[in-house]
């Protein structure tokens, strides 16, 4: 009968070693020894498998350079014949993946056919026979399997204020490079589209410079270039455009354009595997939409904004308020050392899942002005706190209502709003003791980064995804031209 209880691989840190000993009491493998890979052995790394809190497996191998080589495996013997030995192999499989491992290697008893059989059926071929390899004078069978790399990529994210290069393996970050603008369109009170394009012409190639080198990669080794073709300022994509065109063009390395929101939609995927049918909810400066994808590269729009996005809203209620750009990180914090005092309008739309930002932000700009003209006292912390439960509590309602409709697994938030304690707190509330699973990006890649372009081209890549030279920038690209891949 097979077992049907939802396991978790988790890595052994220096803390575990009683876990450990425990478990590995008694095996031809001694403890110390792997304890030795956790601690000492810079190129040893140790996985156990648990099936609820029980430890059933362990899985031990070395990383040196571009090869690998299998120190131990071991599966509880009443866990056995589950295919748990098999989720730990591929489990490393694509360890070896991310970390560019192009062939592991592993020795294994000649008498041991249920070992040889496995190690087969997981495409390993068998090289020569070590003779009295082990202690008690058993010959060993070598066996080596050739490992496909995962895509090395170069991204490049330029769509708005920030120029970011990052190069990733699957979900390894070797580099995520950021300038930011905010400083240069601060004293704006928003982004200047020529000012951000010049910027972005100014900072690119010292980026790129430094995500190679943090990266320590050089441009031949990339497999593919990454880049966003839109939505986003023209000018701003431009620059990230004819950088990936030329870089293509010299190292003869093929082009992926990316959408810009897909790339935020899967900036969660670093944490989490994605789970389908899901609810993505953009929240960002320039956009606000409810997408459900039912499997990777399938989008389907279901609401957006009629008007202005999250983002941009905060950014005019906090220019009104007198508040620095950009407005949502200070509105955050004021919102904190306020009340909801101020009574603000509930925002209406037509569409069952659409969003409307524009009448709540035009009440405060003329609640604002009125208090001025009549010199009464604007209390900041009350009017952020106010505005922000409404704003938010728009958002949330329509996810609930969305992600019950659609009877989805997942929950993702995506954009730069997405780092809004606010909107963390409301909806853990509703989703932490819930079937449906909530995340958020880290955030560190909350905002527009370069690493969240590269996750989407990761999938495009195998996909087979590719763009000729001449292709060309889409300030209003939609997101679902992507469900004809």
């Amino acid at each position: 009968m097979r077992d049907n209880v939802e396991l978790k691989i988790v890595e052994v840190k220096a803390e575990d070693e009683e876990i450990i000993y425990k478990f590995c009491d008694g095996l031809d493998y001694f403890p110390s020894a792997i304890m030795h890979d956790v601690i000492d052995n810079d190129f040893g790394k140790v996985f156990l498998l648990y099936r609820n809190d029980e430890v059933v497996g362990i899985i031990d191998y070395w990383i040196t350079f571009d090869s690998s080589t299998l120190a131990m495996i071991y599966i509880d013997e009443k866990y056995r014949r589950l295919g748990y030995a098999k989720k730990l192999m591929n489990f490393m499989f694509e360890d070896l993946k991310n970390e560019g491992v192009k062939f592991a290697s592993l020795e294994v008893r000649e008498h041991n056919l249920s070992a040889k059989s496995l190690y087969l059926s997981l495409g390993y071929e068998f090289i020569n026979v070590k003779e009295q390899y082990y202690k008690d004078g058993e010959d060993a069978l070598y066996y080596v399997k050739n490992i496909e790399p995962s895509p090395l990529i170069l991204a490049i994210e330029s769509s708005c204020d920030e120029t970011s290069i990052a190069i990733t393996r699957n979900k390894k970050i070797l580099s995520n490079v950021i300038s930011s603008q905010i400083e240069k369109h601060r004293v704006y009170g928003g982004v200047m589209p020529e000012l951000a394009s010049r910027l972005h012409i100014e900072n690119i190639l010292y980026v790129l410079e430094t995500a190679l080198k943090d990266a320590s990669v050089m441009v031949e080794e990339i497999d593919a270039i990454a880049f966003t073709r839109g939505p986003g300022l023209v000018g701003a994509l431009h620059v990230g455009l004819e950088v990936a065109k030329t870089l293509s063009y010299i190292y003869d390395i093929p082009l992926i354009p990316v959408h810009h929101l897909a790339g935020h939609i899967y900036a969660n995927e670093y944490v989490t595997e994605l789970k389908f049918p899901l609810l993505a909810v953009v929240v960002s400066g320039g956009n606000s939409e409810l997408v459900i994808m039912r499997d990777h590269l399938q989008f389907d729009i279901i609401g957006r904004t009629v008007d202005d996005a999250i983002g941009e809203c905060y950014d005019k209620v906090a220019r009104v308020m007198g508040l620095p750009y950009p407005g949502g990180v200070e509105i955050d914090r004021l919102a904190k050392k306020g009340r909801a005092t101020y009574k603000l309008p509930i925002p209406h739309t037509q569409g069952l899942y659409d969003l409307s930002f524009s009448g709540l932000k035009t009440h405060i700009i003329n609640l604002v002005n009125s208090l001025n003209m009549k010199g009464e006292t604007l209390n900041k912390e009350d009017l952020a706190c106010s505005f922000q439960e409404v704003a938010l509590a728009e958002i949330v309602k329509k996810v609930e209502l969305a992600a019950k409709n659609f009877n989805v697994k997942q929950i993702l938030v995506a954009g730069g709003v997405s780092s809004n304690s606010r909107l963390k707190e409301m909806l853990h509330n509703i989703y932490d003791n819930s079937r449906i699973e909530l995340f958020f990006p880290p955030l560190s890649l909350c905002g527009d980064n370069a690493a969240m372009i590269a996750r989407f081209a990761h999938h495009l890549y195998l996909k087979g995804v590719h763009a000729s030279l001449d292709v060309g920038v889409d300030p209003n690209w939609e997101i679902t031209d992507f469900n004809d891949f």
